[in-house]
This record gives structure tokens, C-alpha cells and sequence, in this order.
């Protein structure tokens, strides 16, 4: 079971926010701070965050009681037991009780404009999810460039479900869509009892998306970056498990189930299934050289002679890692 603390004020109480801010956080006590300032410096002042605690080992709750003891706009959530982001964000969904919902994770910041921008655009173009670029961040807090050009089509033509799986295939290079952090207007979400899939640890920001998008959410993006993502050394397959990799192939398959009649959606997720399963064999491949079995590597090898891209890409972003100013690729 989930218990709720709030240091200062009970659900329901006070005037309604305008931007509910979900923000799960584990083990989270050295970026913790930074991220809730974010939020409380705000120049749309009408917020509320709520701190899912996601039974953390370390000094994460006590750092969000502190902050809820010192400004009320602050609501904590302890969770009883580590459950990963998706059950987290849910539970703070539940409670949040702003016209919008953002999405902010505990390691990333916003720009002290952008919820004020966002809900403004939001309004205007009368859209149900408002996305901004995001600005890259080093895990030294370096600027590292933006995900998104300022002429992608994201910015100039509608989003639909369709083009967004497509910009969301493994084994493409630039940036994936699903990385976005939108804002959610939160009567859309409750009408159409979105939720994000708790069955996932990977790819769950880009399954609620697509359920919003299906859903017929009206999408408007800003070209402004706004949010701070913070790059974390690793590889693209960094935390991809086995049995991330098979619970994501589910997901997929459920979602394509819903597709109907719109073809070009079913075409993209059919590619996107295709691209995660090669991904398990690559999985278990990696598992096998790891583990100096040659004859196993080699059986998978023969069996998917298509994870020949998988290798050459990964391997060059090993390569690119090890030269002088490689970069993270996200």
C-alpha cells in the first residue's frame, strides 16, 4: 500500500494550481533540491509539485518534507515499496489537482519561464499536450546542445500517433520523441483514464504519450528549450534488461492491438515491434559474449544475421565515447 504525507496541507485544499507538477523521485537527495527549485522559482507561481518518494534508501524523503514544511505548494507522497517511475508518477497523477500535469524528473530541471510559456501556448492553440525542446546537460551540468533543431517538423506540423512511433524506432540515429517531457492538460487525462504503464521501467514517458496521442490529444510544441535533461554516461542499451526489452515488445503488441483501422500507425508500430524483438536477440547476444559463450553468441548470431546494424551502431558509439569530445548519444 502507498501512504500519503504532506507536511502542510491535505488534497483538496487551498486554491487550484495551475500546473500540478509530477516529479518521482529514488535515491534523488544530490539533484533533489535543484529540481524543486526549478519549479518553486517558476514565474507562473500558481503550482503545486508533488514528490513521489519511491521508498528511496537514502535522504530523499526528509530533503521533500523539508520542502513541504517550507513552502506549501510542495505535497509529499512516500511509496512503501520501490515500484519504478511509471507507479510513482501514477500515484502522484491521482493526487494532483492542477489544470495541467508536467512531467519533471528528479535529476533534470526547468527554465525559470517555462510552465508559464507552455500553459499560454497550450491555451492559444486550445491543444490537450504542450511539449518544448529540451537543452542537454552534461552530468556536470555542461550545456551540451539542443535534442531538437529549430526547423524539425515537430515545431511546423501536427504530431500524430503515427509519425510520433516513427521518430521512435531503435536503431535510428537523432532523437526520439518519446524523450519529451510534455505538459498534459489534466481533464484530458482523466477523461480518458490515461495512466502510465507500471509494467514498464523503460519507455514509459513514450507509451503515455501515445496513449494521449490515440487518444485524440491535440498536440503544440514550442521550438524554446525549457527543459534541462541531464545526460547520465552509459550507452544507448544502458539498463535495457532482457526482461525491460520483453515487457516493452508486450506493451508494443498491446498497443498495436488498439491500432484499427489507422494503417499508418499499424505500419509504424509494426516496424517498432520488429526493431524491439532484433533488440532482445541483441540483448541476449551482448549476455552471451559477456559471459564467454562463443557457441551460444554464435547460434544468435546465425539465427539474426540482422543484428549486423545493431553491432556496427553500438559499436561506434562505444568508439565515439572513448575518443576526445565523443559525445552521449540519446
Amino acid at each position: 500500500m502507498q501512504t500519503a504525507a504532506s507536511a502542510n496541507t491535505t488534497e483538496g485544499e487551498g486554491e487550484r494550481p495551475r500546473v500540478s507538477v509530477l516529479l518521482p523521485a529514488y535515491n534523488a537527495a544530490g539533484t533533489l533540491g535543484d529540481a524543486l527549485g526549478s519549479v518553486l522559482n517558476q514565474t507562473l507561481s500558481e503550482v503545486e509539485v508533488i514528490v513521489a518518494d519511491d521508498a528511496s534508501r537514502d535522504a530523499t524523503g526528509e530533503l521533500a518534507r523539508r520542502a513541504a514544511v517550507a513552502d506549501p505548494r510542495v505535497r509529499v507522497l512516500n511509496m512503501e515499496k520501490n515500484g519504478g517511475a511509471a507507479a510513482a508518477r501514477n500515484r502522484a497523477l491521482a493526487a494532483a489537482r492542477g489544470d495541467w500535469v508536467a512531467l519533471l524528473d528528479a535529476d533534470d530541471r526547468f527554465a525559470p519561464d517555462r510552465l508559464d510559456r507552455l500553459v499560454a501556448l497550450g491555451e492559444r492553440r486550445q491543444a490537450d499536450i504542450v511539449a518544448d525542446n529540451l537543452r542537454l546537460v552534461s552530468a556536470e551540468g555542461r550545456d551540451k546542445g539542443r535534442a531538437l533543431a529549430a526547423e524539425d517538423k515537430l515545431f511546423a506540423t501536427p504530431l500524430t500517433a503515427a509519425t510520433f512511433v516513427q521518430r521512435n524506432h531503435f536503431l535510428t540515429p537523432g532523437f526520439k520523441l518519446g524523450y519529451l517531457k510534455p505538459l498534459f492538460r489534466r481533464d484530458f487525462v482523466v477523461r480518458h483514464g490515461l495512466r502510465q504503464n507500471e509494467d514498464l521501467r523503460i519507455a514509459e514517458d513514450f507509451h503515455f504519450l501515445l496513449d494521449a496521442l490515440m487518444a485524440g490529444g491535440r498536440f503544440a510544441a514550442d521550438r524554446q528549450a525549457g527543459y534541462d535533461y541531464r545526460l547520465t554516461p552509459g550507452s544507448l542499451s544502458r539498463g535495457l534488461s532482457l526482461l525491460d526489452l520483453q515487457r516493452l515488445s508486450a506493451a508494443n503488441g498491446a498497443v498495436r492491438a488498439r491500432a484499427g483501422a489507422d494503417a499508418a500507425l499499424d505500419r509504424a508500430l509494426e516496424r517498432r515491434q520488429r526493431s524491439v524483438d532484433l533488440h532482445i536477440q541483441f540483448a541476449r547476444f551482448v549476455d552471451a559474449v559477456k559471459g564467454r559463450r562463443a557457441r551460444d553468441a554464435g547460434a544468435i548470431f546465425a539465427r539474426h544475421p540482422d543484428l549486423t546494424p545493431f553491432l556496427a551502431f553500438y559499436g561506434l558509439q562505444s568508439l565515439r565515447k572513448r575518443l576526445p569530445g565523443g559525445r552521449h548519444l540519446v
